[in-house]
């Protein structure tokens, strides 16, 4: 979930997830998010960012969050439209969520 869907140039985005193991076994999943950038052909292209491995034993539930810079780099333009975030759990992406810069 994101905390807004517009946001400004020098600003950020924060998400929050929940993730909970639903098997009866202990599981060690590495938990990453990935920012699709929109670039100036219109297409979009990834960016993963590492977040965190952490052992979660049958039924636990842990909740990540992360604040993503959204600033001109040197390495990286912005460019309008939309713009999308998603999860992904050992190499398996989520669902995206749009936000627009």
């Amino acid at each position: 979930m994101l905390d807004r869907t517009r946001v400004p140039i020098g600003g950020g985005v924060r998400f929050t997830a929940s993730i909970r193991n639903v098997g009866a076994e202990a599981a060690r999943p590495a938990i990453d998010y990935v920012v699709h950038h929109r670039r100036a052909n219109g297409s979009q292209s990834a960016r993963t960012f590492k977040l965190t491995t952490r052992t979660l034993g049958p039924d636990e539930t842990i909740e990540v969050s992360r604040d993503h810079s959204i600033r001109l780099l040197t390495t990286r333009r912005y460019h309008p439209g939309p713009h999308a975030l998603a999860l992904q759990i050992n190499g398996v992406l989520s669902d995206r969520v749009e936000f627009e810069p």
